[in-house]
C-alpha cells in the first residue's frame, strides 16, 4: 500500500505532509501507453475521475485514490475521516496520458486505511462541465463485487503506463505494518505495479472501476511496511515477495443515498465507519439444511456419500446425520456446496461449523486437507495434523459478503494412502 507512493515514507513517519512533498519524476525511459482517459495524476500517486452508477451529470464530479495518498498524511489504523475541507489538485490525462488541465477538490468526502485504504474527493466542476470543457467522460464505479479471474487493467497516471493482468483471487485478511484490509484483491504476475501507482483503478474490460490499487510485497519480509502479508483464519501468515494488491471499491456503492451523495447512514454501507443499522436488519440465520437432517440435500450439492448417517465411529454433532469429506485412505477429492443468498443491512455475519477430524496419519506433515471457500477466496484450511478427539467450533466472519449471493464450498482431499475424515456438522451463517 504504502510503498506504492512515489515519495519515501520515512518523510511521512516523520510527520511531513504528503502535500508538502514532491516526488521523483518518473524515470524517462518509462514506457508510455494508451488507456490513461480520465485518469488525474497526482503530486505522488495515481487517481481517477469517477461516478456513482447512479450520477447525473449535474453532480459534482468525484476523485478516487488511496487513503495513504491523503494530503494530510496516513489516517491512523481505526481512523475515518469524513467531509474534510480540501484544495487537493491532479492533472487530468487523456487516453494518450497528455496533461488536459487542472482539476481541483473543494471537500474530501471520505478517506480511510482500515478495512480498506481509499480517499474520494469532490471536485469544484460538475461532470458536465468536465465533459464540455475536456471531452472526458468518468469511470463508473461498478456495484458489483468482482469475479475472480476477470481481466484488468490498471492504469497510473503518475508513469502514464498500464498494467494487464487477472484477478487471482481474493485475501480475506491482509495485512501490513499497523493497518489491515479486508477482501483484498490479489493479482496475478502481469501487474507488478510499482511505486507511484497509489491510487491507480483496476479497470474491468468495460473500463468500469472494479478496485483500486494499493500494496505490493517489496522485499519478502512478513506483514511489515512495504511488505504486506496474507493472514489465514487461524492467525498465520504469508509473504510472496512481488505480489500486489488492491482493495474493493464497490463498497462506496451501498453507501450512497437518494440525493446521489456518499452517505454512511444508508443501511446497507459497507465502507468502514458506516453507522450500524437500526431495525433494517432481520436476524436470521441463511444457510439451507445446515445440519444435514432433510430427506434429501437439498440445497447442499455433494459428492456421492458425503451426506450421510451418523455412526458409533462417526457421530454427529446434532441430529442423526453429518457430512463426511475424505476418509477413503486413496486419492480423492470430495465436495459440499450450496449458493447462500447473504442479506445486507446487518453489522454480523457469522459463519459456524462443528469439525471433527480423526486421521490415520501418523505425523504432523500435512497430507490430507479441507478447505471452506466463499466464491473463489479460500477462509480457512485444516489438514490431517489438526486432528482432535470430538468436535470443534469453527467460525468465520462474512462481513464483506454483505448483499451478494455466493457459493459456501466445503472440500476434503485426500492423497494415496492412510485416511483422514473431516466430518462436519450444523452448519450456520448467523446474521444479526
Amino acid at each position: 500500500m504504502y510503498r506504492r507512493l512515489a515519495t519515501g515514507i520515512g518523510a511521512l513517519l516523520l510527520g511531513t505532509a504528503l502535500a508538502a512533498v514532491t516526488a521523483a519524476a518518473p524515470a524517462q525511459a518509462a514506457p508510455q501507453a494508451t488507456g490513461l482517459n480520465a485518469t488525474i495524476a497526482l503530486n505522488n500517486c495515481s487517481a481517477s475521475l469517477v461516478r456513482f452508477p447512479g450520477s447525473v451529470d449535474a453532480d459534482r464530479a468525484l476523485m478516487l485514490t488511496n487513503g495513504h495518498c491523503y494530503e494530510g498524511g496516513m489516517p491512523g489504523a481505526g481512523v475515518v475521516l469524513q467531509n474534510k475541507p480540501s484544495t487537493r489538485s491532479g492533472s487530468l490525462l487523456n487516453d494518450a496520458g497528455t496533461a488536459l488541465g487542472t482539476v481541483k477538490a473543494d471537500t474530501l468526502l471520505y478517506a480511510t486505511m482500515t478495512g480498506t485504504d481509499v480517499s474520494l474527493y469532490r471536485l469544484t466542476t460538475t461532470f458536465a462541465a468536465i465533459k464540455s470543457s475536456y471531452g472526458v467522460t468518468a469511470m463508473t464505479i461498478k456495484a458489483d463485487h468482482p469475479a475472480d479471474g476477470i481481466a484488468t487493467t490498471i492504469p497510473s497516471s503518475y508513469w502514464k503506463q498500464t498494467w494487464n493482468c487477472s484477478i487471482n483471487g481474493f485475501v480475506p485478511t491482509l495485512r501490513e505494518d499497523a493497518w489491515t484490509m479486508r477482501d483484498s484483491i490479489r493479482y496475478n504476475a502481469g501487474c507488478d505495479t510499482k511505486h507511484g501507482t497509489s491510487g491507480s483503478p483496476i479497470l474491468d474490460s468495460a473500463r468500469n472501476v472494479v478496485g483500486i490499487n494499493n500494496t505490493g510485497n517489496d522485499d519478502g519480509e512478513m506483514c511489515t511496511m512495504n511488505n504486506p502479508c496474507e493472514v489465514a483464519a487461524d492467525g498465520t501468515t504469508t509473504a510472496t515477495k512481488g505480489q500486489s494488491y488492491g482493495q474493493q471499491t464497490y463498497w462506496f456503492t451501498t453507501c450512497v443515498n437518494s440525493g446521489r451523495q456518499l452517505d454512511l447512514t444508508v443501511s446497507g454501507c459497507l465502507l468502514p465507519g458506516a453507522t450500524p443499522p437500526t431495525g433494517n436488519c432481520t436476524a436470521a440465520q441463511v444457510v439451507g439444511n445446515g445440519g444435514f437432517e432433510s430427506t434429501s440435500a437439498t440445497p447442499w450439492t455433494a459428492s456421492t456419500g458425503v451426506i450421510r448417517a451418523g455412526s458409533t465411529a462417526q457421530p454427529t454433532h446434532g441430529g442423526t446425520k453429518l457430512a463426511l469429506l475424505g476418509g477413503k485412505g486413496s486419492t480423492n477429492t470430495t465436495t459440499a456446496s450450496q449458493s447462500v443468498a447473504v442479506p445486507a443491512g446487518c453489522s454480523t455475519y457469522t459463519l459456524s461449523y462443528y469439525l471433527h477430524i480423526d486421521t490415520k496419519e501418523t505425523s504432523n506433515t500435512v497430507y490430507d486437507k479441507l478447505t471452506v471457500k466463499v466464491g473463489s477466496t479460500t477462509l480457512a484450511t485444516y489438514s490431517n495434523a489438526n486432528k482432535a478427539s470430538g468436535y470443534a467450533l469453527r467460525t468465520l466472519d462474512l462481513k464483506a459478503y454483505a448483499g451478494q449471493t455466493v457459493t459456501l464450498t466445503f472440500t476434503g482431499t485426500e492423497d494415496s494412502s492412510l485416511a483422514t475424515n473431516f466430518v462436519l456438522d450444523d452448519v450456520a451463517l448467523n446474521v444479526s
